[in-house]
């Protein structure tokens, strides 16, 4: 299940109360020795690389830090209550529902934020002073917007082949099936070289009819948000466009209509499946494109390589530079 956006509870713990306690010296004159009490548990949201979405949060909802113990006597303090220590995955916005405000964007493995602090203890008596009850929990209700962080995402029409092309370039365990809409949701593969790990994302399809709701919509392009690279994925005889060009403008306008700063991110136009045409008719099949093109076949590895290292060109520039 993969899930990306949610909304939960964060309850902090309260203060534990102050002790009233008295020692009875040999004058009978009483000496106040009750302890503080301990401190609230706070909530805190932690990015962690090895959780994968939101889907682990779905069936709890509330999370709640412990309460701090109540002070006893002869000066013995409460014991602190435990942090709740939420982990998200790297990539999550956090907002409060109550006024819409950014509480933090966890983009960073280990990056953490307390979201709401445990209660401090009551003091005891033994300043000679009245105890005092502990402080309150404190409540928040959150909303939780996760964006998948992938250097290249892979955006096509149904039966494009982007699956097939995920599998050969990071090995990921997908099963392949060849009816459109087949991917439901956003999968990953790592690309490794000598030099560089790159993650790849694969979105599910979109089509002519997913900004007007159809397949599953658009709702996953926001994930593009994170990219630095986008493949546009159309094969040769494109069931669900006219031709090369009307593809790649159905993925374009789509994704436009969506974000337009989007737009602003490099892509590359990647037409697949060249081993199933002849030389001949791939000739006939050239269209007036807008942006650097690449004609590959996923299945036998034709042009991907090249397709890789223009990618690697964007993603780190300066490896490729020519020395003067």
């Amino acid at each position: 299940m993969f899930i990306d956006e949610l909304t939960i509870r964060v309850c902090s713990g309260s203060g534990g109360k102050g002790c009233e306690s008295y020692r009875k010296r040999p004058d009978h004159k009483r000496i106040p020795n009750g302890g503080d009490g301990g401190n609230g548990g706070n909530v805190i949201l932690i990015a962690d690389l090895h959780t994968g979405n939101l889907a682990a949060l779905k069936s709890k909802r509330i999370f709640e830090a412990e309460n701090g113990g109540a002070g006893m006597g002869n000066h013995r303090h409460g014991r602190n209550g435990k942090d709740c220590v939420v982990s998200l995955p790297c990539g999550t916005t956090v907002y409060s529902r109550r006024d819409g405000l950014l509480i933090r964007d966890l983009t960073t493995p280990g990056e953490e934020v307390v979201v709401v602090c445990g209660g401090k203890g009551g003091h005891g008596n033994h300043k000679g002073r009245r105890s005092t009850p502990g402080e309150a929990s404190k409540e928040l209700e959150l909303s939780v917007s996760f964006k998948i962080m992938a250097d290249i995402f892979l955006v096509g029409l149904p039966n494009s082949g982007k699956t097939l092309l995920l599998k050969k370039l990071t090995g990921a365990h997908i099963q392949q099936t060849d009816y459109p809409f087949a991917t439901k949701s956003p999968q990953l593969g790592t690309y490794e070289t000598d030099e560089h790990v790159f993650r790849i994302c694969e979105l599910p399809s979109i089509g002519e009819s997913s900004a007007s709701g159809g397949g599953l919509g658009t709702h996953y392009l926001k994930h593009l948000e994170r990219a630095r690279l986008m493949f546009f994925l159309v094969d040769l005889e494109p069931r669900f466009a006219s031709d090369l060009q009307d593809g790649f403008d159905v993925l374009i306008r789509t994704v436009d209509q969506f974000n337009s700063e989007l737009r602003n991110l490099p892509y590359f136009l990647v037409v697949n499946k060249v081993d199933l045409v002849d030389k001949n008719r791939l000739e006939r099949k050239r269209f007036s494109k807008d942006g650097r093109t690449f004609w590959i076949s996923a299945r036998k590895g034709t042009g991907v390589e090249a397709l890789m290292k223009a990618a690697r060109e964007v993603l780190v520039p300066h490896h490729f530079k020519v020395r003067p």
